[in-house]
């Protein structure tokens, strides 16, 4: 170590920082000097810094390039009263005084940068700071001398934000179509592609005037009439789309002509709180055509599954897929604020059925719904069971009774539940039978069937609730609960015939959902079960639903297959409690009625009932015959 190194090393710690601060600072680098230039100032003949070459230009590098020196100061007495180790001013290099001044005399590139800008006027890049860091990143700003990299892009970011901010001020923002939509004024352009998302008005084709379109009359219209309407609204590419999407198209154009929309249909309530509004004409099934119900909706009406929701519908803004509720006019046919005050359905009294259903249609030569109000009345709330083996008319049963339950009973709500059924008999059913059918057919998934049941269901219960009289045909409960054994997960106990012990806990809970409210309302479920299908599993699930039904009609194949329908076993068919369905005269008739029909076989007993009826056109007419 050198006697000089000593020296600063035993120097104060405030003494050496005062001195060599100036040095801490590092000079922008220069172009080399030509070789005829002394390295240092002509006039003071300060010496060059060692390891500085005079005749090499400095190269480009990630080091640091060596110190220049600056040009002496011309101060007299600047070294005077300075410690002799020190040595003179123009070996220690420059001070602070002169450093600064020499900034101040020399302008650098750096510092015309901000009048360049200032000269040239608003820039059309101003502002865009994406440019600025791919500079940085390629290394545009990486040979301007030995400036603090870090402590450079600092200061560039606050010429920039001051920039910016005087663009604002100015106002003039020049033209700026590198930006995209932020063109001329900033605040304008900022939600001009929001505006742009949001669904046009789009008024409707001349001489077409549509005050008000109905959802549900929109539904039960036919593909072919829905094409010719769609394409007369001028909705694009119609013939292309599905019932359901067609639907969806419809009610869009509609609602950019600000053409009013109703919708109606069957609340689901989904895990997540919300639910969606399904229609009976699509079997239930979901599709885009749905009304969404938000969650303070049906917390605010104590909505449940299974509740008529009709109300005015709104079209999906952007981000939406579906129309959704804008404000319910009515619940299961009543006020909105009837449904807050209802009773659970679990918590109404059940009792016997005390009022009867007339199945008697005067005028029609069918005597299947006559022999039945002779032999097993029902009542309203009743749980029948039609057992039946296969090809015994059982389905063209249903539908008597269907047509005479509307026919007589236009107050009571008809549903036909088919469950399993072949599609040519739903279509029969679908337009013969005057009431709602539901189907889910035999292609398709058991969780289908399991879906469609428990919709109607509670569709039933609801309306039992606000007092209504509801009548569901289901056909058949041996097939639902062939469907429920599939979905349920297993519980390792298995029944004869491959049943598990508790697939048919729930199809007894649809069956047994059937009652008579003692304080007004009813759902009676007239179900049909199969038997004599081969199948071990079928007799399984008919023993078990035989003994929960309060009225059995049962047919019989050897009548079916001479073709005497109906093919009704006067001997096994009856109702529990009948004496509360009609009157002391009319039971004590059907008493002696069945002791004339005992004695005979069960094909003799039907064959002299049919005989009887069509002398009779009426059974207060067939009474009175027994008299005489």
């Amino acid at each position: 170590m050198s006697d000089s190194d000593t020296q600063e090393a035993n120097l104060p710690f405030g003494e050496l920082k005062d001195e060599q601060a100036p040095r801490r600072r590092r000079p922008r680098a220069r172009a080399a000097r030509p070789e005829s230039e002394p390295a240092g100032d002509a006039g003071t003949g300060a010496p060059a810094a060692e390891g500085t070459p005079l005749d090499e230009p400095p190269r480009r590098s990630r080091r640091r390039p060596a110190r220049q020196p600056a040009p002496e100061v011309t101060e007299q007495g600047f070294g005077e009263g300075m410690p002799a180790f020190l040595g003179s001013p123009s070996d220690s290099g420059p001070s602070l005084e002169a450093f600064v001044a020499a900034e101040e005399q020399a302008p650098t590139p750096e510092s015309l940068e901000p009048l360049a800008d200032l000269a040239a006027g608003p820039n059309v890049n101003a502002g865009s700071e994406d440019e600025e860091g791919d500079r940085l990143e390629s290394g545009q700003y990486g040979n301007r001398g030995d400036r603090n990299r870090n402590e450079g892009r600092r200061q560039r970011f606050d010429n920039r934000f001051e920039g910016n901010r005087r663009d604002r001020q100015r106002g003039d923002r020049g033209d700026r179509g590198d930006r995209g939509n932020f063109d001329g004024n900033r605040g304008e352009g900022r939600f001009e592609s929001r505006r742009q998302e949001e669904p046009q008005r789009n008024p409707l084709p001349p001489g077409i005037e549509i005050p008000a379109i109905n959802l549900v009359e929109l539904k039960k219209r036919s593909p072919a009439q829905l094409l010719a309407y769609a394409e007369e609204l001028g909705v694009e590419n119609a013939s292309t789309l599905k019932k359901g999407d067609l639907v969806f198209a419809i009610l869009k154009r509609l609602a950019e002509a600000d053409v009013p929309i109703n919708g109606e249909g069957v609340l689901e309530i989904l895990s997540d709180g919300f639910g969606f509004l399904r229609t009976p004409d699509v079997n239930y099934v979901a599709g885009p055509d749905d009304i969404y119900v938000s969650p303070s909706q049906i917390r605010r009406f104590a909505l449940r599954t299974g509740d008529i929701v009709q109300g005015q519908v709104r079209a999906p803004k952007e981000g939406e897929r579906y129309f959704a509720l804008l404000k319910a006019n009515t619940i299961n046919f009543d006020d909105p604020d009837v449904a807050r005050h209802r009773v659970h359905f679990e918590n109404l009294t059940p009792y016997f059925p005390t009022e009867k259903l007339k199945l008697e249609v005067i005028g029609t030569k069918d005597v299947s719904t006559r022999i039945i109000d002779i032999v097993s009345p029902l009542g309203k709330g009743q749980r029948a069971l039609i057992v039946a083996p296969p090809k015994t008319g059982k389905t063209v049963l249903m539908q008597n009774i269907a047509h005479a339950i509307a026919a007589n009973h236009p107050d009571i709500y008809l549903i036909v539940l088919l469950i399993d059924e072949r599609p040519e008999e739903v279509t029969d059913m679908q337009r013969t039978v005057k009431g709602e059918v539901v189907s889910s057919t035999f292609d398709e998934p058991a969780q289908r069937h399991v879906q469609v049941t428990e919709m109607v269901i509670e569709k039933a219960k609801r309306l039992v609730e606000h007092g209504r009289d509801v009548v569901i045909l289901l056909d058949s409960i041996t097939r639902l609960a062939r469907a429920y054994n599939t979905v349920v997960p297993s519980s390792g106990k298995v029944l004869t015939g491959g049943v598990d012990a508790n697939a048919l806990q729930r199809p007894k809970r649809v069956l047994g959902a059937a009652r008579n409210i003692e304080d007004g309302g009813s759902l009676t479920i007239i179900a049909t079960a199969l038997i004599d299908t081969g199948s071990r599993m079928d007799e399984v699930i008919f023993e078990e639903f035989k003994g929960t039904g309060n009225s059995e009609i049962v047919l019989d194949r050897r009548l079916a297959d001479k073709r005497t329908f109906p093919a009704l076993d006067v001997n096994k068919s009856g109702t529990r409690k009948e004496e509360l369905l009609v009157d002391k005269a009319t039971l004590s008739r059907m008493w002696v009625l069945r002791r004339i029909l005992n004695p005979m076989g069960t094909v003799d007993a039907m064959d002299f009932l049919t005989d009887k009826m069509k002398f009779a056109k009426t059974n207060d007419d067939f009474w009175g015959s027994m008299n005489s």
